[in-house]
């Protein structure tokens, strides 16, 4: 099989230090283009609605402005929650969201955590609280263009004199429609000031955290204390233009297993950003040296890095940790021949934690917090404790943060073979396979053992996908599904070594020529499950038993529906509503195809899958539609959603994702054959 890699480039670092304000963007429209023409004038409807109600997936958070604070000790995960928070409000809702990083904001050396503040200390933090709240209110109270438009339905036209309130009575042409148009004047109301019409946009919701827990532990904003936060909650709601509400999300992790594979994690991510930033660093001072000599004609030496900069391993920010010393570098130091944190250094990191334990203040549950809105996100998700967390979004968030989690999550995306439909260019209909896409279905079922099964040569559990339609249950229909006991899977031989490719076996090969072979030997000789595990005989096994991609369907991941062009072909289309095709081609995220469906009202369905999704810990298999896995594909590499329409899902073809708390998602693509047309009707979704 033909193989690539690379990093998304859109892709959140979830762990890294933030700009000071990042914002996950919003639409520039309230509404869906392809409305547009229904907001005009006419005769028959000379007053029209400005601006229609907003779809699901522009709904946003109705209007309403939030300010979310994650607050916990240092390494617990702050920034992985902001993140995913921060991209599914996005991504999902069509909320505004913009980070804020209180680390960003320190500006200098933090305050030893051992040592009492100094006065300058005191103004240093007084001044970066003061300028995150100007930033803070700043994102809050701005209304852009689209606020303007959302709230156009209270502009409204009156007539300049009763003479043309007159003439609309007597004449219905659309001169006279025209006419009544030119002579208005524009009234408002609701005042452009009134608060009614600021929160009639998407909403916004700014999101507090710190990439350093450590480092600021005593800035105002990140509410380490009860007199932190309520100074956070009084700052925010004793601005009553703002009408922002607050919410604390505390994150607690008191396993011991959790805290090591973060910190794990973590190291690794941090050598691999130190030796990335080691290598342009070297690079950029190589090259501005060879400049400079080269042009005295002085043969330049080879040098490892720029001098008098500090690389990312040697910063201030790292040395955050109370007493100068860099815990991470050491730490990446000792994994250079190991993938073990030593015993000595886990040791030293929790002493140094429980030093700022110690002086931290978890929301009390006494009553004397009563009054403020929070979530206590005890070892993600195991335990979730709520107070005062009434409304929509409120619920929305503590749904979503009970199921994330910062562990490795794979992702497997395969579009279906391809199908009958395929072969005529038509959309949408429940076709079955063509010749070729029932060969890919051949060849996922000996891809998946192999690959998937095994993952880093351990025997792992496995989840399935599809969609209700049977070219996606075809597909999937040869792929194994032995029932396995639970045991098998905590030996890291599991059941039986992984299969090996040997000289009597191959992939879908691909020739000198670059064209790959249309045949695709299978496995002669390969190490299967004993017998009893595939019949599943609980009986037997006497012990719990887990079905290894035990196939799952959901009508949530079926195609786009084409309503009334459902089976037809996109040139017919143009044929007989040119117009409609003219809507399509200018706003394909928002056209909806008459009495059928749009881009946006996926997302409404894919929303509570995507809450699955985020909660499984095994590998998962999806084989699903373009359209679907568009969106998906977007959501999981931190792609905007108006991206969607436009990329390519190949035939034939999976995509491998993988994300954690701390790195960027990757993916890898996996070209398994055959060959066929990538052009076909699908594009056009």
């Amino acid at each position: 099989a033909k193989r690539t890699s690379k990093t998304s480039p859109t892709g959140p670092r979830s762990m890294e230090p933030r700009p000071r304000v990042e914002s996950s963007g919003a639409l520039n429209d309230v509404y869906v283009k392809s409305q547009e023409h229904l907001l005009r004038p006419t005769s028959e409807n000379p007053l029209p609605t400005s601006v229609p109600p907003p779809s699901a997936g522009m709904a946003g958070l109705i209007g309403v402005r939030h300010v979310l604070i994650v607050i916990g000790l240092p390494e617990r995960g702050k920034c992985f929650i902001a993140q995913r928070l921060s991209k599914y409000l996005y991504f999902f809702h069509g909320a505004e969201v913009k980070l804020f990083d209180v680390a960003e904001y320190m500006g200098c050396q933090p305050v030893d955590i051992g040592h009492a503040a100094q006065p300058q200390d005191e103004c240093r933090i007084e001044a970066s609280a003061n300028t995150l709240t100007r930033d803070l209110k700043l994102f809050l109270n701005s209304s852009g263009e689209a606020a303007r438009r959302a709230g156009g339905n209270m502009t409204v036209p009156v007539p300049r004199n009763c003479q043309t309130a007159q003439a609309r009575a007597a004449e219905r042409a659309m001169a006279a429609a025209r006419e009544e148009i030119q002579n208005t004047e524009q009234h408002l109301l609701v005042d452009e000031a009134d608060r009614r019409r600021k929160n009639v946009d998407s909403g916004k919701v700014a999101i507090i955290f710190t990439s350093d827990g450590m480092g600021s532990f005593y800035e105002k904003w990140a509410c380490t204390s009860k007199e932190r936060r309520r100074w956070a909650a009084e700052t925010i709601q004793s601005d009553k233009r703002l009408g922002a509400k607050v919410i604390f999300i505390e994150v607690i992790v008191n396993s011991a297993k959790l805290m090591e594979q973060n910190l794990l994690s973590k190291i690794r991510h941090e050598r691999r950003l130190s030796r990335g930033a080691e290598a342009r660093e070297s690079r950029d001072s190589r090259q501005s040296r060879e400049g400079e000599e080269n042009a005295r004609g002085i043969a330049v030496p080879s040098s490892p890095a720029t001098p008098g900069r500090p690389t990312r391993a040697s910063s201030s920010r790292n040395h955050g940790y109370g007493s100068g010393y860099d815990w991470s570098a050491a730490a990446a130091e000792a994994l250079e021949e190991s993938d073990d944190i030593p015993p000595r250094l886990v040791r030293e990191f929790h002493a140094r934690v429980n030093r700022f334990a110690r002086v931290y203040v978890s929301l009390q549950e006494d009553g004397s917090e009563d009054d403020l809105s929070y979530i206590k996100l005890i070892n993600y998700g195991d335990k979730v404790v709520t107070n005062r967390m009434h409304g929509y979004l409120r619920m929305r968030i503590a749904q979503f943060l009970s199921v994330i989690h910062p562990t490795p999550h794979v992702i497997y995306l395969s579009r279906h073979g391809q199908s009958e439909y395929n072969v005529l260019g038509k959309l949408g209909g429940n076709p079955p396979l063509s010749p070729a896409g029932q060969e890919y279905a051949r060849r996922l079922a000996q891809w998946v053992p192999r690959h998937i099964f095994y993952q880093h040569g351990v025997l792992t559990k496995c989840r399935l996908w599809t969609s209700s339609l049977q070219r996606t249950i075809l597909t999937a229909t040869h792929i194994p599904h032995p029932i396995v006991p639970a045991s098998s899977f905590d030996s890291p031989d599991g059941l039986s070594s992984p299969p090996r490719r040997g000289s009597h076996e191959t992939d879908a090969a691909t020739p000198s020529g670059g064209t790959p072979s249309h045949r695709f030997r299978s496995r002669q000789r390969s190490r299967q499950l004993p017998p009893r595990y595939l019949q599943g005989d609980e009986g037997v096994l006497n012990e719990p038993v887990w079905e290894q991609m035990s196939p799952r369907v959901y009508r949530n991941l079926d195609e786009i529906f084409a309503g009334e062009y459902e089976g037809m072909t996109y040139e017919e289309i143009k044929k007989i509503a040119p117009s409609e095709a003219t809507l399509r081609s200018m706003d394909k995220i928002g056209y909806r195809y008459p009495r059928g469906e749009s881009y946006l009202d996926i997302l409404a369905r894919l929303d509570p899958l995507v809450h699955e999704l985020e909660s499984y810990h095994e590998p998962l298999v999806i084989v699903s539609h373009q359209a679907v896995l568009r969106l998906l594909y977007c959501y999981l590499t931190g792609r905007t959603r108006a991206q969607a329409p436009k990329l390519s899902m190949p035939l034939h073809t999976v995509i491998r994702i993988t994300y954690d708390g701390w790195t960027p998602p990757t993916e890898e693509r996996f070209y398994l054959g055959p060959e066929c047309s990538q052009t076909d009707g699908q594009t056009h979704l």
